[in-house]
């Protein structure tokens, strides 16, 4: 099975995702760009599992350990209680 790469990369004015070659929008916090690049990859990479890498201060990719557990999209309110 392919991996599909989702890069999340520093921007001027936050955090972008690089997937596929394409760039997201600018997200004001590294949080928001991990939620929206696992939304994205879910629609994106149906039947090809896709790998969330951060860049490093040297340049380096490092894949997101634990992804599922640690960025999962915060709940509202209502489902809280």
């Amino acid at each position: 099975m392919a991996e599909v790469y989702c890069d999340i990369v520093p921007h001027a004015y936050g955090w972008v995702f690089l997937s596929e070659g394409v760039q997201s929008p600018t997200y004001p916090s590294y949080r928001m760009a991990v939620e929206a690049a696992q939304r994205h990859m879910q629609t994106v990479a149906k039947r090809r599992s896709f790998v969330l890498r951060r860049q490093n201060l040297d340049g380096q990719m490092l894949a997101i350990a634990g992804t599922a557990v640690l960025y999962q999209p915060r709940s509202s309110a209502a489902d809280m209680r």
